[in-house]
């Protein structure tokens, strides 16, 4: 049901980001929750982008995000980082992780996130979902903002490395899907986060 009418978000609707915009995360929401235009004072809930979040669900994607910036920014090696046996840890509490079930399953994934992250660095820019499969559904499966009553993107902890490797390039623009809008945005938000033309469905 469209409560808010043509102001709701589009399930899995497309959203252009300035990931240097983005100073907070919110891991408070889930994929049902998506799509929603929400009162209350959720987004001044949200953490601090920088400080290690409280919960540990949070921590664990926040631990991806350190780690990647930590390789791609200062060259530490992903081993040093910690991130291999911060997903050993995972692998042993609840099996596969992140499609990762051994030491080896973890060094290819890393290996592929650079070879990745080169490609986006050699281009300066991160292609839509649109644009990496020819079946998709709009921006679904997409790195996840919120969007704030400032008109502020939150991330919603969907997409880490992705995110990371925006912020260590300083990519002016990304491709994202939106999670939950502040109510006090509800008419601003889409003209704010679109672009014009057919890049904006």
């Amino acid at each position: 049901m469209l409560v808010h009418g043509p102001d709701t978000p589009r399930m899995h609707e497309r959203i252009w980001v300035d990931p240097r915009q983005c100073e907070a995360v919110n891991a408070e929401f889930h994929w049902d929750d998506f799509g929603e235009i929400r009162k209350g004072d959720w987004d001044n809930q949200s953490e601090p982008l920088a400080e290690e979040p409280r919960a540990q669900a949070s921590r664990n994607h926040w631990v991806k995000i350190q780690a990647c910036l930590a390789h791609w920014n200062d060259g530490t090696s992903w081993e040093s980082t910690g991130i291999y046996d911060h997903l050993l840890k995972l692998i042993e509490e609840g099996g596969t992780t992140d499609g990762c079930q051994s030491i080896e399953d973890i060094r290819h994934r890393y290996q592929k996130l650079d070879e990745i992250f080169n490609i986006v660095h050699d281009r300066q820019r991160l292609s839509s979902r649109a644009e990496l499969s020819r079946i998709h559904f709009r921006e679904a499966g997409g790195i996840v903002f919120h969007i704030d009553r400032n008109l502020k993107p939150v991330f919603g902890f969907w997409g880490c490395h992705r995110f990371a490797m925006a912020i260590t390039i300083g990519l002016p623009l990304i491709p994202a899907q939106v999670g939950v809008v502040h109510y006090a945005v509800k008419d601003l938000w889409r003209n704010h986060f679109s672009l014009p033309g057919p890049q904006a469905t």
